[in-house]
């Protein structure tokens, strides 16, 4: 609010001077309000100008997004308008105002002869045009905005499932599917989707980036270790996995910058830390606050089994506050989230393994029962995922399933955001067991430590927006590809990947399905040499950055696949999403260790998206694009 304060104060100001001598019979000539309010335009094109290029050239912005070719358009007759006027406005400026003298439009205040009200010489002539003018303004506005939070507005109707008996586990399964396929749906981008569809909830302003907890006790944590070393449980260890995670990486230009990328730098996710068993941090569950680098304690003593299964050291859980990215992406942001989330933990993951420990996302947790342990409100804030961490690497088994939630109808607070998550979330506590795994072989523990050390990729890594013309070789591409598909799925098997070759050695524009097993790309069709990067782009909502990018690669989701998950469809998708996240992070980490630049996009047309790979949305969902090239030397 202080931001539009500031940015409006001049215009307030002068509306109300204008105001002011109007009221009191003495507002100026069309001559002279013309000169003062093309001064003032004068001063907010040239900041708005200047804003637009710093940001575009700061924050690698998009170049050619609608709203700014039109703002270019706007600048253009803007500054034609000012030439047209500059030497009224130069003569105007210079011209001495003397009251009593000079004919009508010349500047005075007050002509000569019987004193009466002076007023610009078109509203004598016509007083109701001015009013009339303001009218037809405010109503074209008025239903410019009507239309836009209201034309083609598609609600996405949830219908009842079955009760919580296992029973009906079957209905509440397949209404939770529906919900799936209709969110899906509602949140993909298309052309014509722009002018048939609005959010679907009153989304309201940013929250702050940083959860505060002024009352809660906060402990310091030390500065996060930047190379591999033994012991994940300690203050130190879990400092380094916290910071490492979504702690604070960089500040520019406004912006803080976290470890993990996250669209549009908004990082709407949160982290707990439930602790049972680590040297130098109490028992209890804790808050990580990254701008400070501390926790603060929410409740002392030991965790319960909800949080904390027994035989775990610690835990971490992810949640996400929704209108920190609905906001600005609106029903779309909940996927946004996920992939996001999924970045994050794949840090988590490999920080756990270079401390010598594990880090293990399950599967089935009770959603509400640990949202009302963490004192959170579902609606605004809510639980994605739970992490168990030990000291070494463990085999998890579930006693026992949980069950789905009973699909509600009805209007939710946050639209179709709310509708999924709770179509996605699980209830009933799954009980948990876990094992040692064995040793592994001196070969392979060679192997592992063979690899690149995570803790300093992660800590320099960064969505790069600009690329080289220089091709991307084959080695390199087919490293990166193999470094996202190794490690066995931690939450999924839906995802696949696919390559656009735009300028790769050795092969011509075309798409291509990545085959993890044989470690080969499989060729799916031809893209037009001189059309391929045109097409990209444009499937790609226009960014220069996935056009511009040597090779695109493209994530989708089998529908079939996360359909089958042990824990429903609806879960399979939460699941899929971030499993596409994961991947999503070893790319970028990957990229880094070789010296290429990489930027994750997730907004595309997704029936263009699914063409341009070949693919049928019956079978496969696009849900993640990452460019991937040759830096730019020039940045």
């Amino acid at each position: 609010m202080d931001k539009l304060l500031w940015v409006l104060a001049p215009l307030v100001l002068a509306g109300g001077v204008v105001g002011v001598l109007a009221w009191r019979g003495r507002l100026p000539s069309r001559t002279v309000l013309n000169a003062a309010f093309s001064l003032l335009l004068l001063v907010y094109l040239l900041v708005t100008a200047g804003l637009g290029i710093f940001w575009v050239a700061h924050q690698h912005l998009p170049v050619f997004d609608w709203h700014y070719v039109f703002g270019y358009a706007m600048l253009v007759l803007v500054a034609v308008h000012l030439a047209f006027n500059f030497r009224m406005l130069w003569h105007t400026l210079k011209r001495r105002q003397t009251p009593g003298t000079g004919a009508a439009g010349a500047g005075t205040l007050r002509p000569a002869g019987p004193a009466r009200p002076r007023v610009a010489a078109g509203v004598a002539r016509r007083p109701w045009l001015g009013a009339f003018a303001l009218l037809g303004m405010g109503t074209a506005l008025g239903t410019a905005y009507w239309i836009g939070l209201r034309q083609g507005r598609t609600e996405l109707r949830v219908v009842a499932g079955g009760g919580a008996t296992p029973t009906d586990a079957v209905a509440n399964a397949q209404a939770a599917a529906a919900v799936v396929e209709a969110f899906h749906e509602f949140s993909s981008h298309s052309r014509s989707g722009v002018f048939r569809r609005a959010a679907s909830s009153d989304w309201d302003t940013r929250p702050p980036p940083f959860k505060a907890l002024p009352a809660a006790t906060q402990q310091a944590l030390p500065p996060p270790l930047k190379a591999r070393a033994e012991g994940l449980l300690t203050r130190q260890g879990l400092s380094t996995l916290l910071w490492h995670t979504a702690g604070i990486s960089l500040e520019r230009g406004g912006i803080v910058f976290r470890t993990a990328p996250s669209s549009g730098a908004l990082f709407a996710a949160e982290f707990y830390l439930a602790v049972r068993a680590a040297p130098g941090i109490a028992p209890g569950l804790w808050h990580y606050q990254p701008q400070h680098q501390a926790l603060a304690l929410l409740r002392a003593g030991e965790p319960g089994p909800a949080l904390l299964p027994a035989g775990a050291p610690a835990a971490l859980l992810a949640t996400a506050l929704w209108r920190r990215s609905g906001h600005k992406y609106g029903d779309r942001g909940y996927r946004y989230v996920l992939a996001d989330l999924g970045h994050a933990l794949e840090n988590t993951r490999q920080v756990a393994a270079a401390l010598r420990g594990s880090a293990t996302l399950l599967p089935q947790f009770d959603e509400a029962a640990l949202a009302a342990l963490l004192g959170i409100d579902e609606q605004q804030e809510g639980v994605l995922a739970q992490v168990l961490l030990f000291g070494a690497p463990v085999q998890l088994q579930a006693l026992g399933p949980a069950a789905q939630v009973p699909v509600q109808a009805g209007p939710a607070a946050l639209g179709v955001t709310e509708a999924i998550h709770r179509a996605t979330s699980l209830r009933g506590a799954t009980a948990w067991t876990a094992s040692t795994v064995p040793a592994a072989p001196s070969t392979a523990v060679a192997t592992a430590q063979a690899a690149p050390d995570p803790l300093p990729l992660i800590a320099a890594r960064r969505s790069h927006r600009r690329f080289s013309s220089q091709p991307l070789g084959a080695v390199p591409l087919q490293q990166v590809l193999v470094a996202m598909t190794t490690a066995p799925a931690q939450l999924s098997t839906a995802v696949r990947v696919h390559v656009l070759t735009l300028t790769v050695e050795g092969h011509t524009p075309a798409a291509w399905r990545w085959d993890a097993r044989s470690r080969r790309l499989l060729y799916t069709h031809a893209l037009a040499a001189r059309t391929a990067r045109a097409q990209a782009r444009a499937a790609a909502l226009g960014q220069d950055v996935v056009g511009d990018a040597a090779a695109v690669l493209v994530l989708t989701l089998d529908r079939a696949a996360f359909a089958a998950d042990p824990a429903g469809a609806a879960r399979g998708y939460r699941h899929a999403f971030i499993e596409a996240g994961l991947l999503g992070e070893r790319l970028y980490l990957q990229a880094q260790a070789l010296g290429l630049g990489a930027c994750a996009v997730g907004a595309f047309y997704d029936d263009e998206a699914a063409a341009l790979l070949g693919v049928t949305l019956g079978n496969e969902w696009v849900v993640h694009f990452a460019a991937l090239g040759v830096l730019n030397p020039q940045g």
